[in-house]
This record gives C-alpha cells, sequence and structure tokens, in this order.
C-alpha cells in the first residue's frame, strides 16, 4: 500500500463533542493525499463511537485508543510511531483548521526542504465565535533556527513560545533524534521546537490557519503555573545546547536566564494573589 504524503496526529482526550467540529474541518481539506491518525488517550466519554460515525464515511481516518492515559507527549509520540507519511502534522482536539491548511503547509516544506517545521498564526476567538485577536510574528517565509532561538525563544522573560503546539514537520526530522520528551509534560512541544531549531531552518505562513475556541467555550485540560519549573528547566536545557563552545556567551545567557526565572516566580505569585482575591470576593 502507497505511503500518504502527509500524516495526520490528532491527539485527543475526553473531548468527544469537540472532536466532532475539529474532524469536520478535516476531512474538507483541499489537500487530500493524508492519513488522519486519531490518538485517543483512554477518554472516558463517547469519543470512541464519534470517530467510528467518521471513520465509516472516510477511509482515511485510523483510530487508536491507548490501553491507559500517557499523558500529551506520550500519546503524540505513540500516534508519530504508527504514522507513515513524509509529513507529520501534530494536530489538537477542539482546534478548527482552515480548509488549505495542510494544503499550505506541504507547499512550504516543499518550496523549502531545509525546514524542519512550518508553522503560522493562530486566530483567537471570542465566546460568540467572532475573531478576538490573531497571534502573529513578523517573520519571513524561511529563517534560521538560530534566529528563532536567539531573538525569540531566548529573549522571553516567561519563557513561552512564538510557535505553538500545532505544526507540520518533516518525518526525517522528528526521527533523527529522540521524540517528545515526556518529562516536560503538556509542553514538551516547545523542547522539540528548540532542539530542531539548534539544527534546521523554519518556515513560516503568515496566516491565521488555525482557530482556537475560547475558555468559556473550550476549557484549557492544563494550566501553566504548575509547568513552570518545567519551563524554567526546558530553557535552560536549550540554552547551554545552543551556546555549548562558546563560554564567554553562556555565562551572559546565565545571567539571563536566573533575571528570567526570578521574574517568572514573582509573575506567578502576582497572578495566585490576584485569582486568591478574586476567590474571596466572589463569597462576599
Amino acid at each position: 500500500m502507497r505511503n500518504p504524503l502527509v500524516s495526520v496526529v490528532l491527539v485527543t482526550y475526553n473531548r468527544a463533542q469537540a472532536l466532532r467540529q475539529t474532524l469536520d474541518t478535516l476531512v474538507c481539506q483541499t489537500l487530500a493525499d493524508f492519513e488522519l491518525i486519531i490518538c485517543d488517550d483512554a477518554s472516558p466519554d463517547s469519543t470512541s463511537a464519534v470517530v467510528a460515525e467518521y471513520s465509516r464515511l472516510d477511509s482515511r481516518l485510523t483510530y487508536h485508543r491507548n490501553p491507559h492515559n500517557l499523558g500529551m507527549p506520550g500519546n503524540l509520540n505513540v500516534g508519530i510511531r504508527l504514522s507513515r507519511g513524509q509529513f507529520i502534522a501534530n494536530l489538537h482536539d477542539g482546534d478548527l483548521y482552515d480548509s488549505t491548511l495542510l494544503e499550505k503547509w506541504t507547499t512550504a516544506l516543499e518550496e523549502y526542504p531545509t525546514a524542519a517545521f512550518v508553522f503560522n498564526q493562530y486566530r483567537m476567538l471570542a465566546p460568540d465565535g467572532t475573531t478576538k485577536i490573531i497571534w502573529k510574528e513578523a517573520l519571513p517565509s524561511i529563517f534560521s533556527g538560530k534566529y528563532l532561538l536567539e531573538e525569540l525563544f531566548f529573549r522571553r522573560p516567561l519563557f513561552n513560545s512564538p510557535v505553538w503546539g500545532t505544526v507540520m514537520a518533516r518525518r526525517t526530522a522528528y526521527l533523527e533524534g529522540r521524540l517528545f520528551d515526556e518529562r516536560f509534560g503538556f509542553v514538551s512541544d516547545v523542547d522539540m521546537w528548540m532542539r530542531l531549531a539548534d539544527k534546521y531552518d523554519i518556515a513560516y505562513v503568515p496566516e491565521p490557519l488555525i482557530s482556537i475556541p475560547s475558555r468559556e467555550k473550550l476549557p484549557r485540560q492544563f494550566y501553566l503555573s504548575p509547568y513552570d519549573r518545567r519551563m524554567t528547566r526546558m530553557f535552560w536545557e536549550a540554552r547551554m545546547r545552543h551556546y555549548k563552545g562558546r563560554p564567554i556567551r553562556r555565562f551572559v545567557e546565565l545571567g539571563r536566564h536566573l533575571t528570567y526565572a526570578a521574574f517568572l516566580r514573582t509573575y506567578y505569585s502576582l497572578a495566585e494573589a490576584k485569582n486568591e482575591v478574586k476567590r474571596l470576593f466572589s463569597r462576599c
């Protein structure tokens, strides 16, 4: 059997109803040469029944259910190992995808063979479904991984990422090293982008091809504050890896890293204090 050009790995957990709208945006993609692997992380809801409905209508869908919950990186790694395509798209349940997403991602990676992965702008939706904000970066269609690390990742005091968890990557880039590092939990994708940026160029599509529902409509299944230490560790490892053999620059980055880490602790402490005050007033 011929391998598809693209493998879409869609990770899902306990979001059966939200999964429907995601699948609706994937089965009508303008690029048809893809397989869709739905990796269910042992959902207790009706996810399997929802997928069965779509599988009867579209033979490109494959359903895999883990026997027990692995967490996001473990679930994603399972899907990557099951995939057969030259390009692998990591997608999440609940998100809405433009019909041209796979086509434009594929075009970018074919046009720029030195790029490990491609990402794009993101559209955040208000509760009524209208556009609340578009997250964008002032980036060209192709740029160096060095630029992504030194000018974007390493200049963010909150240790956040310009690349979110939904991208398309080359199979060869993923399999060259280890897959997603489960030490970092839900934010292990950030570690992956920084590791790939150390070796490859990056492609960018300056269009909001992915829409993300509001938290009111689709609550997040994780919160960032418990992951601050993991993020701090991840960025420390990335800095030391990137500046290996450059002791003076490493020393400079050590100071920057410690400053940002202190800022991050203060930021979360103030945020938690603010939330506690809100909770107290809400009881009055």
